[in-house]
């Protein structure tokens, strides 16, 4: 530095000389100046140029450290959501969506900082109670669904939000239940059990299909070969006295009584097995003479 240059390299000593010869000394003295200052530049100079040398040799290290090691850590896109940009480098963002029915926790976006560590936390996407509004009436349970809701109504009401009473009656009550509806983006879907139908405009009802009156004539013949009747969302067939279903749960094959033993013959009646029934008939072998009889039957 220029203050740590020597300010006195000489020391002259004050005599009384004559003219000439203090025009020499003044002449030296001007000389040994200009040479101290040519140094003192020269020196300043390659100091400089020395701090120039080391702030080069830095920013290499530097760039050969980012060169081994430039990007961030792979991020992944929150479940239930979407990550939108790939790039990792330095100085470059990702962006965070969530699917619908979903709200995003957490920052929108993350940027890769010189450290190389992203910035902020990694956001989650959380589903959206569509029941926090308490959306169903009259007592009606609501049931939380990916980006929609459901009422479970109370007996009595039906609606998509329970809003309408089921109207009642007397002889058909276990045939006509309340709907399950969902609101899908604003659009409302009901839906009735296995073997209703929808019925009514004002306020949706689920009415029950009667299937024996429906497919009595149908092309694939009749749902039962002997008696159908009508149930509660489904139907059953029946048979007469005698007659079991059979496996198909249509047609009627007859009861043999006597290999079942579901007869009253006594023991020296033979049963016999008939159509729906049975007979009981007794058998009076001929006397033979001189013949000795032995019971073979259990009968």
């Amino acid at each position: 530095k220029k203050n740590d240059m020597p300010t006195r390299l000489f020391t002259i000593a004050t005599v009384n000389l004559c003219p000439e010869s203090r025009r020499e000394i003044q002449g030296t003295l001007k000389q040994v100046q200009k040479l101290l200052t040519a140094h003192e530049t020269s020196c300043a100079q390659s100091l400089k140029n020395l701090k120039k040398k080391i702030n080069l040799l830095q920013n290499s290290a530097t760039k050969i450290t980012r060169a081994t090691n430039t990007t961030c850590p792979k991020v992944d896109a929150p479940v239930n959501g979407r990550k939108l940009g790939k790039s990792q480098s330095v100085g470059h963002e990702v962006h965070f969506l969530c699917d619908p029915g979903y709200e995003l926790v957490g920052p929108e976006s993350r940027l890769c900082q010189e450290s190389l560590v992203w910035s902020g936390q990694q956001p989650t996407c959380r589903d959206i109670n569509e029941c926090a509004s308490s959306p169903c009436l009259n007592g009606g349970t609501c049931v939380d669904e990916v980006n929609q809701f459901s009422c479970v109504c109370a007996k009595g009401w039906a609606g998509v939000i329970c809003q309408s009473p089921v109207p009642t009656c007397e002889y058909n009550g276990p045939f006509v239940r309340p709907p399950r509806c969902t609101i899908t983006q604003g659009t409302t879907h009901c839906t009735c059990e296995p073997g209703y139908t929808i019925s009514g405009r004002d306020s949706y009802t689920c009415t029950d299909i009667d299937e024996c009156e429906l497919f009595h004539n149908g092309q694939a013949g009749r749902l039962c070969l002997h008696t159908c009747v009508n149930t509660p969302g489904g139907y059953r067939c029946t048979c007469p006295a005698g007659y079991e279903i059979t496996r198909d749960g249509r047609g009627c094959k007859d009861i043999d009584e006597c290999a079942a033993r579901q007869n009253n013959c006594s023991m020296d009646q033979t049963c016999i097995n008939t159509n729906g029934g049975f007979q009981c008939v007794r058998v009076d072998c001929p006397k033979i003479p001189n013949a000795t009889y032995v019971k073979t039957s259990p009968m």
